[in-house]
């Protein structure tokens, strides 16, 4: 054991300046698990353990690409942020995985309800801008 502490610590002190963008994308691939299981259960369809293995390999795939990343733009090729650019697109996957399930869930998706919204003139109009965009989906299934 008093071997591997060396080797902990540098690990560590490695990855101690991007443990905020692993732990955001860790909290996004989470929610995307919770909000995908919750759809499964809606749409009555079975959670399967490749599914949960799936989301396990994210958890590292992901953390070792964002690490891979910050190494390259520390220590390679300081003019590019590598690190910001595929930490942003892991980001931006995930949450339109959150979006779909979310639009799975309560048949509203809602980047179109935002634009919609924006495109109002006042936010009274929101319950019927929700109201349209649950017929569209109920029309669609």
């Amino acid at each position: 054991m008093e071997k591997i502490k060396p080797y902990f610590f540098w690990i560590l002190t490695l990855v101690a300046p991007i443990t905020s963008v692993m732990l955001t994308v860790v909290f996004l691939i989470i929610v995307d698990f919770i909000v995908g299981s919750y759809a499964s259960i809606k749409k009555n369809e079975p959670i399967t353990s490749e599914r949960i293995a799936n989301t396990i390999s994210k958890f590292f795939i992901y953390n070792l690409v964002v690490l891979s990343a910050f190494l390259l733009e520390k220590y390679i090729v300081k003019e590019i942020p590598f690190q910001r650019i595929i930490a942003g697109f892991i980001a931006i996957a995930e949450v339109k995985s959150i979006m779909e399930n979310f639009n799975d869930i309560y048949g509203i998706n809602p980047f179109k309800a935002l634009i919609k919204l924006i495109k109002k003139k006042s936010l009274s109009e929101l319950e019927d801008t929700i109201d349209i965009l649950s017929k569209e989906h109920e029309q669609k299934t």
